[in-house]
């Protein structure tokens, strides 16, 4: 199976078990692309700080993750029957030393048992920009079963970035660990001279440490900071650990106020500087009437819904919703469709304005998020309810705002001739909200709530 950046897949469906090998294959312009695992909690945070498994610590959790290196390239053993309960999730990453992935001609992730790949993601240098290490793979837990999901958000600021953002503080050697040095035979212990009370310790090593006294500890590199930032989710630092002096002050944050993400995968950062007080925009709007040029290809939800073919001739109507999972498990729908307009005072505090029916409305439709700090993710969602056959017909837009005013906008730009649109994807990190790209079409709810893991029951509805 080919799978694609933001694809989610059972495990079960590639007939994979508890035991599976997840080979990184990657060569390029790097001398190497080190691969790396995390072993993270329900918070998707380290459990630990040693539960980093990488070239120079290739094995946790007792031996149930082990690398090792050999043809082709690097591969992670997994025996998720061993994992301690505390796993909820493993995090691969693969990082390039002394460059960026751009530098990627050949490179594929593949997953499967005893040599055999079931499943492959390939990537490639243009698909990238100067993003310094990755988030290829993760391995969670969902509903009792273990399932993939193809990540592909990057770091700018490589390896340091990618660490903080599963809550680590340490940075693991991307170099393998070199074979113990053998231990010579002991030598007996040489007479001091009589009555001259020398102190030999030092003798032959004048700019050693006194006796007891520690290095002095090698500072971590500076990082600067950004509110937003693009490119498949790219860390805000514009420096990599390996050009930052460790005395280097930190770099001023940069104010990006307009982003464009024009690619699927492609994720951008809002931080959130004031827990409570940020609410996030989301407005959803497109064009009145369908265009002549376009293919029509029925009437929207409604008509397939009804089984008929009724709205082409009607303004086209668009509804704009959301699934949410706050950080307390709460889940819910809001969206006009059965009149859940959710609520902005109390939980799930996501509220939906209007009901926009005819696309004449300036301001389209708009959704607020209104504490996003208590949020865990938001998969914004937009349907034709009537009036269009597909999303090419409508020049349908999404946009984020913050009340800094920075703004992050989007297009259906690629669509397929399905009336459902799971346009982005929301998830809180710590003090940021990454907001990612997915313009993923389906046939309707039930098909991509399977393909996001909220796991609602769904029937029929009518506005």
């Amino acid at each position: 199976m080919q799978l694609i950046t933001g694809q989610r897949v059972p495990l079960a469906t590639l007939n994979i078990q508890q035991q599976l090998d997840l080979t990184f294959d990657v060569a390029g312009s790097a001398p190497q692309y080190a691969a790396l695992c995390f072993l993270l909690g329900a918070d998707s945070r380290l459990i630990s700080p040693d539960a980093t498994i990488s070239p120079s610590q290739p094995t946790a959790a007792g031996g149930a993750v082990t690398w090792q290196t050999g043809q082709p390239g690097q591969r992670f053993s997994l025996d998720l029957g061993r994992l301690p309960a505390t796993v909820e999730r493993l995090a691969f990453g693969l990082v390039p030393e002394g460059g960026d992935l751009r530098g990627v001609q050949r490179g594929t992730v593949s997953f499967g048992t005893a040599g055999n790949a079931a499943a492959t993601w390939t990537l490639s240098g243009p698909d990238f920009s100067n993003e310094k290490a990755i988030i290829a793979a993760e391995i969670y837990r969902h509903q009792g079963a273990w399932r993939l999901m193809i990540n592909g958000q990057g770091f700018s600021d490589g390896l340091s970035g990618l660490v903080r953002h599963f809550g680590g503080t340490g940075l693991p050697s991307l170099r393998a660990a070199p074979p113990p040095a053998p231990i010579p035979p002991p030598t007996p212990p040489a007479s001091p001279p009589s009555g001259g009370g020398l102190d030999l310790s030092r003798r032959g090593r004048p700019d050693a440490a006194p006796a007891g006294q520690p290095p002095a500890p090698v500072q971590p590199p500076a990082s600067g900071g950004m509110s937003l930032n693009r490119n498949r989710g790219t860390s805000p630092s514009s420096t990599s650990p390996s050009s930052t002096p460790s005395n280097a002050a930190p770099s001023r944050p940069i104010s990006l106020t307009k982003i464009t993400l024009e690619k699927q995968g492609q994720s951008a950062r809002i931080s959130l500087q004031k827990a409570g007080t940020q609410r996030i925009h989301v407005n959803l709007n497109w064009e009145a009437k369908p265009s002549s040029a376009a293919p029509s290809g029925g009437g929207g939800f409604l008509s397939k819904l009804l089984g008929s073919v009724t709205g082409a001739d009607k303004a086209a109507d668009l509804d704009l919703g959301c699934m949410y999972e706050l950080a307390s498990g709460e889940k819910g729908v809001i969206q006009a469709l059965g009149g859940n307009f959710g609520k902005a005072d109390g939980p799930p505090f996501i509220k939906l304005d209007q009901d926009d029916r005819s696309g004449a409305s300036a301001g389209g439709e708009n959704l607020y998020i209104e504490r996003p700090d208590l949020i865990r993710k938001v998969l914004i969602f937009a349907f034709i309810y009537e009036g269009a056959g597909n999303f090419s017909e409508v020049g349908g837009r999404l946009s984020f705002n913050d009340p800094q005013g920075n703004e992050i906008k989007m297009s259906l730009s690629n669509p397929a001739a399905l009336p459902f649109c799971a346009v982005a994807l929301v998830q809180a990190h710590g003090n940021e909200l990454v907001i990612t790209k997915e313009e993923r079409y389906f046939s309707g709810h039930r098909d991509c709530d399977q393909a996001f893991d909220f796991g609602f029951s769904w029937k029929a509805g009518r506005k």
